[in-house]
């Protein structure tokens, strides 16, 4: 940061939290402000075409601004909404990830609040590496890539928050230099079963001389003895040398699927496969799937097709309404969960492959689809839109992990002769800037 401290105006948040200020005509992010609150920040020099400001004091704040209830608020990248009242939270980020595009489309984005506030993460990423002291740690990122270690998280379950003290007494027995590490934790939607998956960390940024070193398993032992002084009774322990390759067990035991969802509604119970895809907020994905289906209701009976299907999230919800459903996944372990998960069910066909692959193949065939349903990810599905058009859906149900990318892709639907008309913003994240959002295009 360089120059002297400037007072600035905050307009408005930006998709992902930064708050977007200007000076002299020229745009500065600032983190953690809100808008209409007036800041002294430092300004730094332009990097990649954007100058970022650090706040140093909050002249005049927003009502819905409160205290952080962490101490790691600022440095750890699990949480960064912190400071926004909970009763504002869902509408200031659904405004800045889709205030724009809702404007466009003459459309009020509906918001969908999750029940759980915290402790709702049923899986989480964590990281063993150095942290800021250099000292190994477990826990989040932060921005500069040390992890920031935490005796407590109010982001994840308590499940999972029971596996933090044998974890970190693990890491504390590893050799100097031994490589960093991810830890993937996943507990079941019923809050029974444990899965941790080791992997090497990704090779990115500063890690590019220490992560990644090695493809052998770190020695796990001395780990699974001291989970199972937790008296779990489904354990599994698992080493993933990369994103290529089915994770391998090193436990002796423990499950070989976890519950994903539970849905007596349906009559559904959804498994996912170690290291498969599975939503982090069990009541919100809930929420979500019902919205799709309502939207989808009038479309019954008829033919889906479920593109990035998964383990069957809404494909299997879909089927139970009446339709008959094609879902498409690609990655080994969603398609093996879905097809366990569809097993015995009339009028569920499962392809494994590349969405829009199987899709152009479809549409060649002369296949015809009511309703085409898409939950891709983070980079979006803009290229699809044609091949999806010639399936001629009545109805396109678009999910998006990364609302911003909806800016990009829409426009190609509306121009092969689609129009949306209702807009969601899930709180599938609190305690953080990001949301889910889900799209209805009608045709016509």
């Amino acid at each position: 940061m360089t120059g002297k401290p400037t007072e600035l105006s905050v307009e408005k948040l930006l998709p992902g939290g930064p708050g977007l200020a200007r000076l002299n005509g020229e745009a500065i992010l600032l983190p953690e402000v809100l808008p209409g609150e007036r800041v002294l920040a430092e300004i730094g020099q332009r990097r990649g075409g954007v100058r970022r400001g650090r706040v140093l004091e909050i002249l005049s704040a927003s009502p819905w601004r409160v205290e952080p209830d962490c101490p790691h608020f600022g440095h750890c990248g699990g949480c960064d909404f912190l400071h926004v009242a909970p009763r504002a939270a869902l509408a200031l980020k659904s405004e800045a990830a889709l205030g724009d595009l809702a404007a466009a489309w003459g459309l009020s984005p509906e918001l969908v609040e999750s029940p759980l506030r915290t402790n709702y993460r049923s899986r989480a990423v964590l990281h063993l590496g150095p942290g800021a002291d250099g000292r190994r740690a477990i826990g989040f990122y932060d921005r500069q890539r040390s992890v920031v270690d935490f005796a407590e998280c109010r982001l994840l379950s308590p499940e999972l928050m029971k596996a933090l003290p044998p974890l970190k007494e693990w890491a504390a027995k590893a050799p100097p230099g031994a490589p960093e590490i991810e830890i993937n934790l996943m507990m079941g939607a019923d809050a029974r079963g444990l899965m941790i998956i080791l992997s090497p960390a990704p090779a990115r940024g500063r890690d590019k001389r220490s992560a990644g070193r090695t493809t052998e398993a770190p020695d796990p032992a001395g780990l699974i003895s001291n989970l199972e002084k937790l008296a779990v009774a489904d354990l599994a322990v698992f080493w993933r040398p990369s994103e290529r390759v089915q994770p391998k067990r090193l436990s002796s035991g423990g499950p070989r699927r976890l519950t994903a969802a539970v849905w007596p509604c349906w009559g559904l119970t959804l498994r996912s496969a170690p290291g498969g895809f599975s939503q982090v907020n069990p009541p919100v994905n809930m929420a979500m799937v019902e919205k799709a289906l309502a939207l989808a209701a009038p479309l019954a009976p008829g033919p889906a097709l479920d593109l990035y299907s998964g383990l069957g999230n809404f494909a299997l919800p879909l089927l139970k309404s009446g339709f008959r459903v094609t879902a498409v996944e690609e990655a080994p372990e969603g398609a093996a969960a879905a097809r366990e998960n569809g097993r015995g069910l009339s009028g569920f066909r499962l392809i494994q492959g590349r969405s829009g692959e199987v899709a152009a193949g479809l549409a060649k065939k002369g296949e015809r689809f009511k309703l085409l349903l898409l939950d891709p990810p983070r980079a979006g599905a803009r290229d699809l839109a044609p091949t999806l058009a010639a399936l001629n859906p009545e109805r396109i149900i678009y999910v998006a992990c990364h609302p911003a990318v909806l800016g990009r892709d829409i426009p190609a639907f509306i121009s092969l002769g689609y129009r949306p008309d209702r807009l969601l913003a899930l709180d599938m994240f609190p305690r953080t800037s990001h949301l889910e959002a889900l799209v209805s295009l009608a045709r016509g």
